[in-house]
C-alpha cells in the first residue's frame, strides 16, 4: 500500500508540474504539499489541521490582483494561480469532502451599466486519473447599494464528493477578473481574501495493530464462551 502510495504521488506530481516551474515541498505530517511558489500568491500562507480530521491550507491573495475600469472601457485581467499536488504520507488516508475555496474579491460599481464578474477555471485529477475541468463563476454578494451604484464581493466553493485517495493535483489555474461600463467599475484583493483547500486526512492502522485487535476480539470471545459454559 505505501508503494502505491508512493507511485501514485510521483506521477501526480510528474503531470502537475511543468518544466522550469519554482516548486516548493512541505510535509505536512498527513500529507505532503508540493506547489508552484512563482505565481502572484507565492508561498502558502497557512496549513491546518483538527482533531476531527480535517486538515487543508490556504494562499493569500495580495492587492496586486485588481482589476479598474473608468468610463465604461471594457477591461479584462487574468491571474495564474498556483499548481500543487497532494500526496497522502505513508500511514495516512485522506478523504472528501475535497473542497475549494476562493473569496472574498471585493467588487464597487458606480455608473449607468456598470458591471463586474469574476471566474476561475483550472484542471483537476484524483489519483494521477485524467485531468478534468473544474471551476466557474465566482458568485456575486451584494453588500452595500447607493445611488447609482454598489458594492459587494465575490467568493464560491467547490465540493468534490470523492472517498479516500492518495493524491489530488490541480493545474493551469487561473482568475480572470472584467469589469466595464458607467463611471467606474473595480475588484480587488484584500489581505484577508483567499484560496483554500480542506479535506479530511486520518491515520491508517498498520498491519500489525490489525492483528493486535483481532486477536484481542478473540480473547474477549473466548473469555465470554467460558463464563457462559460455567453459567450453564
Amino acid at each position: 500500500m505505501k508503494l502505491g502510495i508512493l507511485a501514485a504521488g510521483i506521477v501526480a506530481m510528474a503531470s502537475a508540474f511543468s518544466a522550469g516551474a519554482a516548486t516548493t515541498v512541505v510535509d505536512l505530517g498527513s500529507y505532503t504539499l508540493s506547489y508552484d511558489d512563482a505565481t502572484v500568491l507565492g508561498g502558502m500562507s497557512s496549513n491546518f489541521s483538527s482533531s476531527d480530521g480535517s486538515a487543508g491550507f490556504s494562499w493569500t491573495l495580495p492587492s496586486s490582483i485588481n482589476l479598474v475600469s473608468a468610463g465604461g472601457a471594457a477591461t479584462s485581467a487574468n491571474f495564474s494561480l498556483p499548481d500543487f499536488t497532494i500526496t497522502a504520507n505513508a500511514g495516512y488516508s485522506l478523504g472528501g469532502p475535497l473542497t475549494g475555496f476562493l473569496g472574498n474579491l471585493v467588487y464597487t460599481e458606480y455608473g449607468t451599466d456598470a458591471t463586474t464578474s469574476a471566474a476561475a477555471t483550472g484542471q483537476a485529477s484524483i489519483n494521477g486519473g485524467s485531468f478534468v475541468a473544474v471551476g466557474g463563476n465566482l458568485e456575486r454578494f451584494e453588500t452595500v447599494s447607493f445611488a447609482n451604484g454598489s458594492s459587494g464581493y465575490f467568493a464560491s466553493s467547490a465540493t468534490v464528493p470523492t472517498g479516500s485517495f492518495t493524491s489530488f493535483s490541480v493545474k493551469d489555474l487561473v482568475l480572470t477578473l472584467n469589469a466595464s461600463g458607467g463611471s467606474f467599475a473595480s475588484i480587488i484583493a484584500q489581505p484577508q481574501n483567499e484560496l483554500k483547500i480542506s479535506f479530511l486526512a486520518a491515520p491508517v492502522p498498520e498491519p500489525e495493530t490489525y492483528a493486535m485487535m483481532l486477536a484481542g476480539i478473540g480473547l474477549i470471545l473466548t473469555i465470554a464462551q467460558r463464563r457462559k459454559k460455567r453459567e450453564a
